[in-house]
């Protein structure tokens, strides 16, 4: 009846493996993931919406990656939010969230899902650079354009 786990992934197979077998899992309530290779990212997508859907007892989860690099991140985000829009035991969530000139859509659903989720009361997002975004210095007008007003929209609710 193991309650928290905290796991260094490295493999596609593993982070598949892993979501998969707690989809029907009813004990864990913490889940602490570091990606240690970007490539997984594109392939963990389908599991890891099924396993948000399917695990209604997963309080805490947590996904880092290794010094985010290229990802389909419109996939990832996608399906991050797809899982999130089903789930309802998620209390705390933390999370890196990638910004491009392409994903703006994308960013704005995901934060239009958590922001009706009562039951989540921590948050915590960590946003990162797509490499479509080539150019550093649009990076600051992005978060700025994009970003910022969901946040303080979310806030306001």
């Amino acid at each position: 009846s193991l309650q928290q786990l905290d796991l260094l992934l490295d493999t596609s197979e593993s982070v598949i493996e892993l979501f998969t077998i707690l989809q029907s899992n009813t004990t864990l309530k913490s889940l602490r993931v570091q990606i240690m290779n970007n490539d997984i990212i594109d392939s963990m997508g389908t599991s890891l919406q099924n396993m948000l859907i399917l695990n209604q007892t997963i309080e805490y989860l947590e996904i880092k990656a290794d010094k985010y690099k290229k990802t389909n991140s419109s996939k990832y985000l996608s399906f991050l939010t797809t899982g999130l829009s089903h789930n309802t035991s998620l209390q705390e969530l933390s999370v890196f969230i990638p910004v491009s000139d392409t994903n703006n859509e994308q960013i704005r659903t995901f934060f239009n899902v958590i922001s009706q989720k009562n039951h989540l009361t921590e948050l915590k997002l960590s946003f990162t650079r797509d490499l479509i975004l080539n150019d550093h210095m649009k990076q600051i007008p992005l978060f700025y354009e994009q970003v910022l007003p969901l946040v303080t929209n979310m806030l306001k609710l």
